[in-house]
């Protein structure tokens, strides 16, 4: 029960620091872009949002370790990051950040699967570091 309840508190936090770098108005780079900057944001918002809602559901499914919607919501993010939408840029950085996403994705379908709440758990981390690793460098992308 124990171990139940650190992992509960250990995604909620990663999932609310994925939330602050996911945020527009809280977001450190978002709020100090011109109007023009953001203008190319703008389309990819309502993408985004799936994206966040898939990974808002896997962490629920770790919360209650319902094997089902973690792989069913991990498959939905891994098949987003194949959408054209998807493919912001074309450097060889952000198509390793995709494939790194990609992979963590893979690990967290695998884990359920398996039946393993730790090891999803601990690939649902990776995958926030990768969201966040991703979107701060898109935010210095589009600074320069």
């Amino acid at each position: 029960m124990q171990r139940y309840l650190l992992v509960i508190l250990f995604a909620s936090a990663i999932s609310f620091a994925a939330w602050l770098s996911l945020s527009p108005h809280i977001s450190r780079g978002y709020g100090q872009e011109t109007s023009a900057a953001k203008a190319p944001i703008e389309p990819l918002k309502p993408f985004m949002q799936r994206k966040l809602d898939h990974a808002k559901r896997v962490l629920e499914g770790l919360a209650i370790e319902d094997f089902e919607l973690i792989a069913r919501e991990a498959q939905s993010l891994s098949l987003l990051s194949l959408e054209s939408n998807w493919n912001v840029l074309t450097t060889e950085e952000y198509i390793q950040q995709s494939s790194d996403f990609r992979r963590a994705v893979n690990v967290i379908t695998e884990a359920a699967r398996e039946k393993d709440v730790h090891r999803a758990a601990l690939g649902y981390v990776n995958l926030t570091v990768r969201c966040v690793e991703c979107h701060s460098y898109l935010r210095n992308k589009a600074r320069q």
